[in-house]
């Protein structure tokens, strides 16, 4: 079996983390692959959350190796510098068969840590290009064309690569050159196990309906649309309101806010702990998913959309991700809206088509069939441990 060294820029202790990191390594470390994580863990952490977390992650036997994520432009220099110092130490002293390198930034510090080992490029979105749509970077400068260089050559070198969508797959191969290695498409998955408690369904005719906003509201996530969408639900005679649940964006969701006509009561912003999200989710009545489009990311695959789905929660969705407007066609469970009509007027009897979606007779359980299908974790758990046994044949 395999000595492998995971090396990951989000935290472990975060939300993503906790639901996409933990559970994969869980899955590969028992079936027998040797596991060392690497990952910038927030100063904030408390030392009791770093705790539970290691002894969770011995009870799996997988090491951690924790690095420090302070924000700043200065400190973002820090973490490239003390990141591939890591890197190249821990390549010369545990001597990983290969290296899984969950996304663009670890890729790019694993380059500058000058190693020379076989890597398994776990792809994700395209960042750089996303960069570019968002504004974070100029495709003119000479920053954007040294890692745009390093991408290029971290998938022609790469020994396996895994990317979200079969969209994204195309997107790759129309984008880099693509070498003949291991290449799999594992959608962000969630664990079933967690989602035990049933939907709240009580006295759902009479009572208002419940709209969740799950995670992130930073742009490229629209707060904003997702208030337009349930203003344009009250306008139409629909007795509706919305939860935020989101750790650090309070200020922006307040904002988006202060541009719609919705009454205070109507909105709530919460925060709550990853073990907590699968009840929560089970006193709604709706999954909202605004994700501005991209050329980039429209390939993405949003996390949130197994979380409702698990939840028995039908989704509304901002039009243009390919993934989720496939699922919107071919299934009874995901609706889209367009910025257009959410920035403007809404069409005669459009409200109460959204409304009869939310409340369709066997809506919840045909979320959860089509979460068990397609957003299982145990799905891509098999292809990830699938793909390092058929790169350890390999290398």
């Amino acid at each position: 079996m395999a000595k492998v060294l995971y090396f990951s820029y989000d935290g472990i202790l975060d939300s993503l983390g906790q639901s996409q990191i933990v559970p994969y390594v869980s899955a590969i470390s028992a079936a027998g692959h040797s596991l060392t994580i690497v990952s910038y863990e927030k100063v904030e952490r408390t030392k009791e959350q770093i705790r539970f977390m290691e002894i969770k992650l011995q009870k799996i036997e997988v090491n951690w190796v924790r690095l420090e994520f302070r924000s700043g432009k200065f400190c973002a220099i820090k973490r490239l510098i003390s990141g591939a110092l890591l890197i190249r130490k821990l390549c010369r002293n545990l001597q990983p068969d290969f290296l899984h390198l969950r996304g663009f930034v670890p890729t790019v510090i694993f380059q500058l840590s000058r190693s020379r080992l076989p890597f398994l490029y776990d792809f994700r979105g395209f960042a750089l290009g996303e960069w570019v749509d968002i504004g974070k970077i100029n495709p003119s400068s000479l920053l954007y064309r040294a890692l745009n260089r390093l991408d290029q050559k971290a998938v022609k070198s790469s020994s396996g690569l895994v990317v979200l969508e079969e969209c994204a797959k195309h997107l790759l191969n129309d984008t880099y050159d693509v070498p003949n290695v291991p290449l799999k498409v594992i959608r962000t998955c969630t664990d079933l196990k967690r989602y035990t408690k049933q939907k709240n369904v009580r006295n759902k005719k009479s009572r208002a309906l419940r709209f969740v906003f799950l995670g992130g509201a930073r742009f490229p996530y629209r707060p904003d649309l997702a208030l337009m969408l349930i203003e344009k639900l009250i306008e139409h005679g629909v007795d509706c309101n919305i939860d935020f649940i989101n750790e650090g964006d309070r200020g922006i969701i307040e904002k988006a806010n202060d541009l719609t006509n919705i009454s205070k009561e109507k909105i709530r912003i919460l925060g709550c702990d990853h073990s907590e999200i699968p009840d929560i989710l089970a006193t709604y009545d709706c999954g909202i998913v605004m994700v501005e489009s991209s050329y980039w990311r429209r390939v993405c695959s949003p996390t949130k959309m197994g979380e409702y789905l698990a939840g028995g929660l039908p989704v509304i969705s901002l039009e243009g991700i390919d993934a989720i407007d496939d699922l919107a066609e071919r299934t009874a469970c995901v609706a889209t809206v367009s910025p257009e009509e959410l920035q403007g007027h809404f069409q005669e009897g459009r409200a109460q088509k959204i409304l009869s979606f939310i409340k369709s007779i066997g809506i919840t359980q045909k979320c959860k069939i089509l979460a068990k299908d397609e957003f299982d974790l145990e799905i891509a758990s098999n292809l990830y441990v699938e793909l390092y046994s058929e790169m350890e044949v390999r290398i």
